[in-house]
């Protein structure tokens, strides 16, 4: 699930987009490349959500994920993998899928 969404800032004159995805790979990409990472949700089913503020640069970085044409430091990409995934166990009981 990857969804970028439209809620209103706290401004009423702007809006705010967000992208949520439930992938923690690409999460812990997108943290490192430093797209503000805003909070991690549970869903309906007790399943970690991981929410990002949408830059001009995430659906580049969105697309080179995919096509594998990143290039990132490993020990960066390793802490926030673990952070994220310390983050998605503690507010879902220790449930991921």
């Amino acid at each position: 699930m990857n969804t970028i969404i439209r809620r209103p800032a706290t401004n009423p004159t702007e809006t705010m987009q967000e992208f949520k995805t439930r992938d923690l790979y690409l999460s812990t990409v997108l943290k490192v490349l430093g797209v503000p990472f805003l909070r991690c949700e549970v869903n309906g089913n007790g399943r970690g959500i991981f929410v990002f503020a949408v830059s001009q640069k995430t659906d580049g970085l969105i697309a080179s994920f995919y096509n594998r044409e990143l290039q990132i430091e490993p020990q960066k990409l390793f802490e926030s993998w673990k952070t994220l995934k310390a983050l998605v166990f503690s507010r879902t009981n220790n449930v991921y899928e």
